[in-house]
């Protein structure tokens, strides 16, 4: 040690020298790695994270059903029903609620419990009787230094200030509001279903309206080509001919596209496999709907399930109440026990015995330094929210009513503002063909025409969607969609395409799809 002293005080920069050393040789370290070393890590671990998502999407389409053939709504929502991921993962709220039931009773219930003790004593000595009492026992020499015992308990609640009913109440209260849970989550899976059907069945009759254009737009360039050709049309108006059956041709893909995104959104709605080769069955036609408001207003406060657990959820608020509130009552709780003990917990001799004993427990705090009073201030502040958030839940469904209400009167009249102008349109389209072949219109003129029609075409059917889905969601918003309040299981309230509304359509196909059309993607 003495003489590492001497040596430091001798090369005073020895010590500067090492440290640098060490810095340098760090830094070369770090400089050694290049950047191709650093994408080259990181590009191994993106391919090592594309083959565990390639493996795990693998797993996941073997599992999921495979569909082909027709589809029909109602068929695509039982689908629905039994595979969307979403509503499987609300169900487990009801095994969840079922656990806490059964928990619950165990307030109630005797506690059993068992006990086993080892003890090894160090030293033993003899106990002498004290002289002032006069029984007739001898000295008690504790000659065993291992004790051994073994206990039953049996603890049986008598009271505890009203928390143990409330605790019951409380489980089956939110067992009640895990059951409107998945009331809520079904109604979701029903709308999102049923909306991705309609924006489907727009997408082809856009894509049927588009079709009709390209197929125009060509017949037009053949009659401006042969009259080009006999001296009569300019070549701008072949140019523009020609420029029109590419932008219908360009929509037409477009439409193809939104129907591929929306089969897409369907088949992920259903929880069923990407590949699946499915054709809608059903047909998107306008259908009047009539409903008063205040009817609407009275279905959504009597069926919404939103509505349903913000009531439940100011009486399991109410119960948490109350069990604070037991905290300033005293608990009482009966027990005996059973004890077997070595040596004999009566005798103290070297041997095995055993005893009983029984009794009454009274608890009873008497100050715990205001936290009782802090937790009844929470408690009723908690409940005072709760009568807040379903004020506010009840205005917004009022709110929502009435957008939806106001969203189907336009609708409506749009459809018929816009079916006599698809009218209109037709004949527009006609006059201006029948002028242009007879040599008195305008190539323009043509055009524009068959233009006008494609707008009023796409704007019809765009209104009979929103008709449609405003129905929908009107639909959603009082509680009219798949369970009632207090149905449970089945298909009962499954909804129809006919006497429910949801879906205004002519449907030549009634029959169930049969077991080859739908079955696992393993198995194809």
């Amino acid at each position: 040690m003495m003489k590492m002293v001497l040596t430091c005080r001798r090369f005073p920069g020895f010590s500067f020298f090492i440290v640098s050393f060490v810095m340098l040789f760090f830094v070369l370290s770090g400089c050694a790695l290049r950047h191709e070393d650093y994408y080259g890590n990181v590009r191994r671990q993106r391919e090592q994270t594309y083959r565990q998502w390639y493996e795990q999407r693998e797993k996941e389409e073997k599992r999921q059903p495979f569909m082909e053939g027709e589809l029909s709504l109602e068929e695509a929502l039982e689908t629905a029903l039994v595979h969307n991921q979403s509503l499987r993962s609300v169900l487990q709220e009801k095994a969840i609620a079922e656990g806490m039931i059964q928990e619950s009773f165990s307030q109630i219930l005797p506690q059993l419990r068992a006990d086993a003790d080892y003890t090894r004593l160090g030293d033993v000595q003899e106990r002498e009787m004290p002289p002032e009492l006069d029984i007739d026992i001898p000295d008690i020499t504790d000659t065993e230094q291992d004790l051994y015992s073994i206990g039953l308990r049996l603890t049986q609640p008598l009271f505890r200030g009203g928390s143990i009913l409330s605790g019951i109440r409380s489980a089956h209260l939110s067992s009640l509001v895990a059951d409107e849970e998945v009331r809520e989550a079904t109604q979701e899976v029903i709308y999102e279903v049923t909306r991705s059907y309609y924006d489907i069945l727009l997408a082809h009759q856009l894509l049927q309206v588009n079709t009709d254009a390209v197929e125009s737009a060509k017949a037009h360039l053949k009659n401006v080509q042969a009259r080009y050709r006999q001296g009569v049309a300019t070549h701008f108006d072949v140019l523009r001919a020609q420029v029109d059956v590419s932008l219908y041709e360009a929509e037409k893909i477009s439409q193809q596209n939104k129907i591929h995104l929306a089969t897409t959104d369907l088949l992920r709605t259903m929880g069923v496999c990407q590949d699946s080769e499915v054709e809608l069955t059903e047909e998107l036609v306008y259908a009047p709907y009539e409903g008063e408001y205040e009817e609407m207003v009275q279905s959504a406060y009597e069926k919404r399930p939103d509505l349903f657990q913000a009531e439940l959820a100011i009486q399991l608020q109410e119960e948490s109440v109350i069990t604070t509130r037991s905290q300033y009552f005293p608990t009482v709780e009966a027990w005996i026990g059973q004890e077997w003990a070595r040596p004999d917990p009566v005798t103290r001799e070297s041997e095995w015995g055993d005893t009983w004993r029984a009794g009454v427990t009274l608890s009873f705090t008497l100050f715990d330094g205001f936290r009782r009073a802090g937790q009844m201030q929470q408690e009723r502040s908690r409940l005072e929210q709760r009568h807040i958030d379903l004020r506010e839940a009840e205005d917004y469904v009022v709110q929502q009513v009435r957008g939806d209400v106001l969203s189907i009167r336009d609708a409506r009249e749009l459809v018929s503002s816009q079916s006599l102008n698809v009218e209109r349109a037709k004949e527009a389209l006609r006059l201006a063909e029948a002028g242009y072949r007879e040599g008195i219109m305008e190539a323009v003129e043509v055009t524009e025409a068959r233009e006008a029609l494609t707008r009023a075409h796409a704007a019809y059917y765009e209104a009979v969607h929103s008709h449609a889905t405003a129905v929908l969601s009107l639909k959603r918003a009082t509680g009219q969609l798949g369970p009632q309040p207090g149905e449970t299981g089945g298909n009962s309230w499954l909804p129809s395409s006919v006497d429910n509304g949801l879906l205004f359509i002519n449907n030549p196909h009634v029959d169930k799809r049969s077991e080859e059309n739908f079955d696992r993607k393993g198995d194809r």
